[in-house]
């Protein structure tokens, strides 16, 4: 199966091995005990998934307080088109491009503290987490549109990086992922 990965992806089983491999390594994949050299989406336990939002409440909200120091005009006006593009791509039902947007939002925002290790570690993060929001997304998006739009919380986080108050751009972030995971976890 890594051939016909491979093969589809255009090209080697090397690299595609060494992309699962670090799937693996980052816990965004598991080795399957069943199927022999096979990796699987890991199962999520409610365990697991309040360890990673414990941890992302922590590292993230961290980020954007460090982004919030020093943010300029055009990063949090850049910000803002980011922003703009979830719910455009909410309001034209294409969940890929609400997850991309939101992707793109927060990944922005994170390069805007300056560090490479927290970057590392919230990329870590959003790799174990992100497909078992891509089911969910996929699954209720149509149904409760306005209900994705009222979870996005960005409007206050991007009033915090325009003052450049750090424990305001904190607080919004930690209740942009509350209110995102609390969202999810009612949809089960």
């Amino acid at each position: 199966w890594v051939r016909d990965l491979a093969e589809q992806l255009g090209t080697g089983p090397m690299p595609v091995r060494q992309s699962l491999d670090r799937l693996v390594s980052e816990h965004a994949l598991q080795e399957d005990n069943k199927a022999r050299s096979s990796v699987r989406v890991p199962e999520l336990s409610a365990e697991v998934f309040q360890d990673l939002r414990r941890v992302r409440l922590l590292v993230e909200s961290e980020a954007a307080a460090m982004a919030a120091k020093n943010a300029s005009r055009a990063f949090v006006k850049k910000l803002r088109g980011l922003d703009a593009n979830i719910a455009l791509a909410i309001e034209g039902d294409d969940p890929t491009g609400a997850i991309l947007s939101n992707y793109r939002f927060h990944f922005a925002l994170y390069a805007g503290a300056g560090s490479t290790t927290l970057m590392r570690t919230i990329e870590s993060l959003w790799l174990q987490s992100g497909p078992y929001f891509r089911v969910l997304i996929d699954r209720y998006f149509s149904a409760r549109k306005k209900s994705l739009n009222e979870v996005n919380a960005h409007a206050r986080i991007l009033a915090a990086l325009a003052k450049n108050d750090s424990e305001a751009a904190r607080v919004a972030l930690t209740e942009d992922i509350n209110r995102s995971a609390d969202f999810f976890t009612s949809l089960k």
